[in-house]
C-alpha cells in the first residue's frame, strides 16, 4: 500500500483512533507504507496531517505499526516535508541543517515506533523533490545549480539515515520525470537512483509529475502508463522497485509482475475504495471489488481542500463496523428508484439486515450513471453500475424495472418504510420549453443530436456542460460553450479542474461572462458586458442544472414513514447520493 495523506490525524499531528482503524482495515498486503508524515513543522502541509517531528508521536505511531503487523504486513512510514513552490531558494544554510537533522531524527523515531520500512519522499514537488529539480531549484550555492549540487541535500539526508540505521529497510520515493520543462527527466532520475544504490538504499518507489497531478492521474491517462519508468529504474540499478498509478486492474497488476517490470505493485486509491481488494483478487472475487474510478473527487480533492479523505463509492473508508450487526426486526423497505442512491441504499440496508424491494421506472438500473460514462474519459464510471449489479444479485435483492410507482402500488406493497430515490430532471427555462432546437444534455448523451447538426452550442460550462461538449466535439461537431462565470469550473478544486480543462477537444470554443437571457428558435441571447449578444447554431444543448423529482413524493397523503435520498432530496453528485444512502441505512 502506497502512502496517501488522509487528514485523519489530530490537529497537532498525533495519531487519532480513525488513523488506527483505517490502517487496521487494509489486509492481505505485503507492506503498508503509511502516509507522508512531516519531519518538521515547517513541512506540514495539511491541517490534520500525521507528524513525526517530536518524540511524543512515537506512542501513537507504534499503535499504527502494531495493527499493520497484526494483519501480517510489513509496516512502513513515509517521511516528508512540503513547502510552497520556489521557497527552497530562500532557505538559509541553517534552515537546511535543521531540515537534515529533522529527517534523521524522524527516522530514529520511526525505528522506535517499530516500522520495518522507512521511506524518504523525494517526489511530486515536495521539499526534497524541489531540491532535485531545476524547475524549482534556482539556488547558486552548494545545494543548487549543477546536478551534483541538486542531489546533495537528499543524498546527505538519506546517507545519514543509512549510517545511523544500518539494518533498516530504506525506501525512497522518486519522480522518474517531473513532466514539466526544466524539471527532472528520466536520465537525471536514473542517475539519482544509481546514487541511491551507492549509499545503501534498498527499495525505490517510482512515481512522476509535479504540476498536473500525473501522480494521481485520472482516466485521461492510460492504465499502467508509468510502468515503464519503474522497469527502467529497476534495470539500471538492479534495485527492487514499486510501480504506481493506475495499476488497480487485476490483469494489469498481474502482468506487471509476470513480465518483471516491477517487483511490487503499489496501490493507493483503490485501497481507499476497497480495503479488501488484495484478498478479493487472491480469491478470484473480481466482481465484488468496490471499484476505484481514479476520479479523485473525494480522496485527493478532499485532501487538497483540507478535508478528511473519503471515496466516491466508499463513504466510510475507516470503518466496517456499521453493518456487521444484523437488524433485530426485519422491516420491509420499499425503494422507489434504482439509480445510484436507490441501489446503494438497498445494498447498505440489506447488509444491515433489512428486507428491501426496489422499483425502477426505466428498463435498466443505474439512473444518470448510464449517461455519465458516455463522454470521453468517463468510461470507468460504468464500473459503478457493474458493481451494484453484482451486489444486488449477490445479496438477493429484488429489483423490478419498467414499473411506474404510484400511491396505489405503495399501499398494495404494505412497506414499513418507503425510501424515495426518484432522482432529478434537467432544468429547462420557461423560454426554452417545447423548442425543437433546444435539447437537454441528458437527451444528447442518450440519443445524440439530429443527423443534420454541424454547429452546436452548449449552454452552461459546468462539469456536465463540458463533458457533453467533449462528447459532441469528439463526434466531429463544432461546439461552443457559454458560461455565465468569468472562468470554467470556477469553484472546482485544481486536481479536478485541470485534467478536465486539459482534455477539452480543440473543436470547442469557450465564451465566458455570458448570461443566458432568452432563446428564440435556434438563437441564444446572452447578456454580456452590458450588451445583448445573439448567437445562432444548428442546435442548443441545455446544461443549466437539475431539479428534484418530487411529483410522487408530493402525492403521499397517507400515513407512512418515508425518507428522501439522492437527487430528489437535493441534486448533487454520485458521492452525495451514496452518502445519503449510507446515512439513511444507518438511521433505520
Amino acid at each position: 500500500m502506497l502512502p496517501t495523506v488522509t487528514n485523519y490525524a489530530n490537529s497537532d499531528g498525533s495519531v487519532s483512533q480513525k488513523n488506527i482503524d483505517y490502517y487496521a482495515l487494509r489486509e492481505n498486503l505485503a507492506a503498508i507504507i503509511i502516509e507522508a508524515s512531516y519531519a518538521h513543522l515547517m513541512g506540514k502541509s495539511f491541517a490534520n496531517q500525521l507528524g513525526i517531528e517530536s518524540d511524543d508521536k512515537i506512542d501513537g505511531l507504534s499503535k499504527i505499526s502494531n495493527v499493520i503487523h497484526n494483519n501480517g504486513a510489513l509496516a512502513g512510514i513515509q517521511l516528508a516535508m512540503n513547502v510552497k513552490s520556489k521557497t527552497i531558494n530562500k532557505l538559509t544554510i541553517l534552515d537546511i541543517e535543521d531540515i537534515q537533522n529533522s529527517f534523521v531524527n524522524a527516522a530514529l523515531r520511526a525505528k522506535s515506533s517499530n516500522f520495518d520500512i522507512i521511506e524518504i519522499h523525494c517526489a511530486h514537488g515536495w521539499l526534497l523533490g524541489q531540491f532535485l529539480s531545476s524547475y524549482f531549484n534556482q539556488r547558486s550555492d552548494l545545494f543548487g545549480g549543477t546536478l551534483q549540487n541538486r542531489f546533495r541535500l537528499p543524498l546527505e539526508i538519506i546517507g545519514s539515515i543509512r549510517h545511523k540505521l544500518k539494518d533498516q529497510v530504506l525506501s525512497v520515493r522518486v519522480n522518474a520525470s517531473d513532466f514539466v520543462e526544466g524539471g527532472i527527466d528520466l536520465n537525471e532520475s536514473l542517475m539519482f537512483a544509481k546514487e541511491l544504490k551507492n549509499i545503501g538504499v534498498d527499495l525505490i518507489s517510482v512515481s512522476a509529475g509535479i504540476k498536473t497531478f500525473i501522480h494521481v492521474s485520472n482516466a485521461i491517462y492510460p492504465k499502467g502508463f508509468l510502468l515503464d519508468f519503474a522497469s527502467q529504474i529497476k534495470a539500471n540499478t538492479n534495485l527492487p522497485t514499486i510501480a504506481a498509478n493506475r495499476l488497480n486492474d487485476f490483469d494489469i497488476a498481474t502482468l506487471a509482475i509476470e513480465q518483471e517490470k516491477t517487483d511490487f505493485v503499489g496501490l493507493a486509491r483503490s485501497l481507499i475504495a476497497d480495503p479488501k481488494i488484495a484478498t478479493k483478487w487472491q480469491n478470484g472475487q473480481l466482481r465484488s471489488v468496490v471499484p476505484c474510478l481514479n476520479c479523485n473527487q473525494e480522496c485527493i480533492a478532499n485532501i487538497g481542500a483540507q478535508k478528511q479523505m473519503s471515496c466516491l463509492i466508499n463513504p466510510n473508508p475507516y470503518s466496517s463496523k456499521v453493518f456487521q450487526q444484523p437488524f433485530m426486526y426485519k422491516r420491509k423497505v420499499m425503494v422507489v428508484g434504482a439509480g445510484i442512491a436507490g441501489l446503494a441504499f438497498s445494498v447498505f440496508a440489506k447488509k444491515k439486515g433489512l428486507n428491501c424491494i426496489v422499483f425502477e421506472r426505466q428498463s435498466k438500473i443505474g439512473g444518470q450513471i448510464n449517461l455519465a460514462y458516455k463522454p470521453p474519459y468517463k468510461q470507468e464510471f460504468k464500473k459503478i453500475i457493474d458493481y451494484y449489479t453484482y451486489e444486488i444479485q449477490n445479496l438477493n435483492i429484488d429489483v423490478y424495472t419498467n414499473i411506474e410507482v404510484d400511491t396505489e402500488l405503495i399501499k398494495s406493497e404494505k412497506p414499513d418504510i418507503v425510501v424515495f430515490a426518484t432522482g432529478s430532471t434537467p432544468y429547462i427555462p420557461e423560454f426554452a420549453l417545447n423548442n425543437e432546437y433546444a435539447l437537454t444534455a441528458d437527451e444528447v448523451l442518450e440519443f445524440g443530436v439530429p443527423f443534420d447538426a454541424r454547429c452546436v452550442a452548449v449552454l452552461g460550462g459546468g462539469l456536465v456542460g463540458l463533458e457533453t461538449a467533449n462528447f459532441l466535439a469528439n463526434q466531429g461537431l463544432s461546439v461552443s460553450v457559454f458560461e455565465m462565470e468569468d472562468s470554467l469550473l470556477k469553484n472546482t478544486v485544481e486536481v479536478l479542474r485541470l485534467p478536465i480543462l486539459e482534455s477539452l477537444h480543440s473543436n470547442i470554443k469557450v465564451f465566458l461572462d455570458h448570461q443566458l437571457v432568452n432563446i428564440e428558435n435556434n438563437t441564444a441571447i446572452f447578456q454580456h458586458e452590458n450588451t445583448l449578444d445573439k448567437y445562432t447554431f444548428d442546435y442548443l444543448v441545455l446544461a443549466l442544472g437539475r431539479r428534484p423529482n418530487v411529483d410522487l413524493i408530493n402525492k403521499i397523503n397517507f400515513c407512512i414513514d418515508t425518507i428522501n435520498i439522492g437527487d430528489c432530496k437535493r441534486p448533487h453528485d454520485v458521492h452525495a447520493a451514496i452518502c445519503d444512502a449510507y446515512n439513511a441505512a444507518i438511521m433505520l
